[in-house]
């Protein structure tokens, strides 16, 4: 289970901003240097990654000089990202003092899950008609071609990039500023969560993580005009990636039932 889940501290306890040890890769706090385009998103992602990898703890204080710090970046962009996962219930901003980690669970996997299904689910009838046709054939041949392949990091690596593309389609093609915008926010929040959980799904060979025949199955009724079939294609999706992320994150690996 995840080191986040375990007891936590009150907000704001006086923690050095330490970086705690971590199975995937062992600069993934850092993730290198930051392109110098959307250094917000970047950021906001970074601080995502170390809290569901649990190197950030719950009730840890996250202090904007030493993120700016770590990153490589001026404090602005800080506490832009700080602001921003504050909205999204990652942590709590503190007056003056940064902000601490809030407590993530499995629950919390469940609550993006269901608000992820009430916007894109919306979006996925919304944008039936309006998605240029030659980008859907490209995406379905792409990811046909996906499937055919053996899993292994580089199909898992692609099949991320058109789970991407597939999301990012829809949501521009919703119809709806505001529905394009509220839907990238919670993307940039599940797309952390679902490269950390196939990150450790690499054990079973992605067995978990494989979700190419649920894009072919919004893809499909998208291509014909069948706003109502991909719309219910993308809630199966997103319940069935919502889960997966779950299972992998929070359950107890297979020898430790008995524990």
């Amino acid at each position: 289970m995840m080191a986040c889940t375990k007891a936590f501290a009150p907000i704001g306890t006086e923690y050095e901003m330490t970086i705690r040890p971590s199975s995937t890769a062992p600069d993934s706090l850092t993730g290198g240097p930051l392109s110098r385009g959307g250094l917000r998103r970047q950021v906001t992602s970074r601080i995502l990654s170390a809290v569901f990898q649990g190197r950030f703890i719950s009730g840890q204080r996250l202090i904007v000089q030493r993120l700016s710090e770590l990153y490589k970046v001026s404090p602005t962009p800080v506490r832009e990202a700080l602001v921003e996962l504050s909205s999204l219930g990652i942590v709590e901003l503190l007056p003056n003092r940064g902000a601490a980690v809030l407590p993530f669970s499995a629950q919390q996997v469940r609550e993006i899950g269901q608000i992820r299904r009430v916007l894109e689910v919306e979006a996925t009838r919304c944008s039936s008609g309006r998605i240029d046709p030659a980008a859907l054939i490209a995406l379905e041949h792409d990811i046909g071609i996906l499937q055919a392949r053996p899993a292994d990091e580089l199909r898992d690596r692609d099949a991320r990039l058109c789970d991407t593309r597939l999301h990012g389609l829809i949501a521009d093609s919703c119809g709806s500023a505001r529905l394009t915008a509220e839907i990238s926010r919670y993307l940039t929040l599940f797309r952390t969560l679902r490269d950390v959980s196939h990150s450790r799904d690499a054990e079973t060979n992605y067995s978990r993580s494989d979700d190419i025949p649920q894009h072919l199955a919004i893809l499909a009724p998208l291509r014909k005009g069948d706003g109502e079939g991909a719309a219910h294609a993308m809630d199966a999706h997103i319940r069935s990636s919502t889960r997966a992320v779950e299972d992998v994150l929070f359950s107890a690996p297979s020898g430790d039932a008995a524990s």
